[in-house]
């Protein structure tokens, strides 16, 4: 071989070489990072309407740029979870104030050893500033390190606009986030290189769609658009990744679903909320193994905190058998998905007062959730002693649905066990069938699921059995466990 190329071949290995140190180096500090626990449920001192957002945002920029795993605990946390805590993590609490469009924030920190020890918080107060230069503050000066790019094209570049997008941000519910969806495009327009502008838009597309029928056009389509803008412009951004993830798990496409939340896992590997979508995207596939193996990471994560999953039940612990880890990890927010699970439980358990007390109380909320607030009333009506009713109700409830623009074989296979449940054993199948067609694969509830026992009599019941097999088993083919964790 000529000297010449020779050297070249050496060249080329050693920048081979230089290239996977390097990435091994940035996998190791990003693990290096401490964990940051909030102390504060939304920014204090900024108004109600937009204190959530402007946590949000700062959440997201610990994400982005540090990769850090985020945790908010939904109550404060007890003095047994603070023992627990590793003594380099972070206890974090954040205000702020405004006046027009300035911000100024105070962050105080301080490792759960320091704290333990009595040793003082330390702390960073921004002046009043324009938004963007308070964040780029935080990034320079503030508790975590700066490991990875992307953080720069976050957020909206006009001051008045980053407000605008702290509301936004600040909605929780499906049917306010569907009156806030001219403006959340507007910002996209006006600001088209914040990150976060996109994901806020995607995700009031998303949310829109669980409330309103279909009309013309395709949110949907809307809806990715936005999430792949946003990860365009920070490749790997966590909270687009996850509700991406979600909503093409929602729409039957779980292989799209487990691909983008790999890419975006393999940038920040330390957040558990990516792991939360990986479950949602295994379990709806059937790879409950694969699907466990990603709870557990979240878990691991989140020790000595069990969060919830601020959209959705984590049905990786129902489908398993795990029904009292299932109950624990439901949400306290009174919001009809996680009351509906609670009564779901109870009725499973044939405890059908307890049950008929909760699905009623989940049936009088009618401001988020729409979908489970249904589901709870035709339990209601049924536990009542009105069948008729509830299978009336039902019967709406079905069709409603099959004018919106997000299957979501899950939630339809919810809608198969209550046919079950009322003793119509074949309309159960039929719905079964067409829950598998949108995606939702998990033979093992099916096959377990206590409320769905009529429909299992069905002779039916064989040949949608083995198309689950078949779907499974090409699944498991193509995502084994260990692309969970």
């Amino acid at each position: 071989m000529p000297k010449l190329w020779r050297g070249l071949l050496g060249l080329a290995v050693l920048a081979g070489l230089g290239a996977l140190a390097w990435r091994g180096w940035k996998a190791y500090r990003v693990r290096q990072v401490p964990r940051v626990v909030f102390l504060t449920p939304a920014v204090e001192g900024i108004d109600p309407a937009r204190a959530l957002g402007v946590e949000r945002l700062v959440i997201d920029q610990m994400e982005v740029a540090s990769a850090a795993t985020v945790l908010v605990p939904e109550q404060a946390p007890t003095e047994a979870e603070l023992r627990a805590l590793h003594p380099s993590d972070l206890l974090l609490r954040v205000s702020g104030r405004r006046m027009g469009d300035a911000l100024a924030l105070r962050l105080e920190w301080i490792t759960r050893e320091d704290q333990s020890e009595g040793r003082a918080w330390r702390s960073l107060e921004t002046p009043l500033e324009p938004p963007g230069a308070v964040f780029r503050d935080l990034a320079v000066h503030g508790p975590l390190p700066r490991l990875l790019p992307g953080a720069e094209r976050l957020l909206p570049d006009d001051p008045a606009r980053f407000w605008t997008l702290a509301a936004a941000e600040s909605v929780q519910d499906d049917v306010p986030a569907e009156a806030d969806l001219a403006s959340s495009r507007s910002l996209t327009v006006d600001e088209p290189r914040s990150a976060a502008a996109w994901v806020n838009l995607g995700e009031h597309i998303y949310r829109d769609l669980w409330t309103s029928p279909a009309d013309e056009g395709m949110p949907q389509s809307e809806a990715l658009a936005a999430f792949d803008h946003a990860l365009d412009l920070i490749p790997g951004y966590p909270r687009a990744a996850l509700l991406k993830g979600m909503l093409l798990t929602d729409l039957g496409n779980q292989r799209s679903a487990l691909r983008t939340l790999v890419a975006a896992r393999a940038l920040r590997p330390e957040i558990p909320d990516l792991y939360g979508g990986l479950a949602y995207a295994g379990r709806t596939s059937g790879l409950l193994e694969g699907a466990s193996v990603a709870v557990a990471a979240r878990e691991r994560l989140s020790a000595p905190f069990r969060l919830s999953m601020a959209w959705f039940a984590e049905n990786t612990y129902l489908y398993s058998g795990r029904w009292e880890e299932f109950r624990n990890s439901l949400s306290p927010r009174p919001d009809p998905v996680f009351i509906f699970y609670r009564a779901y439980l109870e009725l499973a358990a044939g405890r059908k007062p307890e049950a008929l007390a909760l699905f009623q109380q989940g049936a009088d909320i009618h401001s988020t959730s729409v979908p489970f607030g249904e589901l709870c009333a035709v339990y209601a009506a049924a536990l009542s002693g009105d069948a008729d009713g509830a299978l009336a109700r039902l019967k709406r409830f079905e069709a409603a649905r099959g004018r919106l623009r997000i299957p979501d074989g899950e939630l339809t296979f919810k809608v198969a066990e209550a046919y079950a449940f009322l003793g119509r054993g074949e309309d159960a199948i039929a719905v079964a069938g067409r829950a598998f067609a949108q995606g939702f694969g998990c033979l093992a509830w099916y096959e377990r699921s206590p409320l769905f026992a009529a429909a299992r009599k069905s002779p039916r019941w064989p040949t949608l059995r083995e198309h689950l097999q078949e779907r499974r088993e090409l699944m498991e083919e193509a995502f084994p466990p260990g692309t969970f964790g």
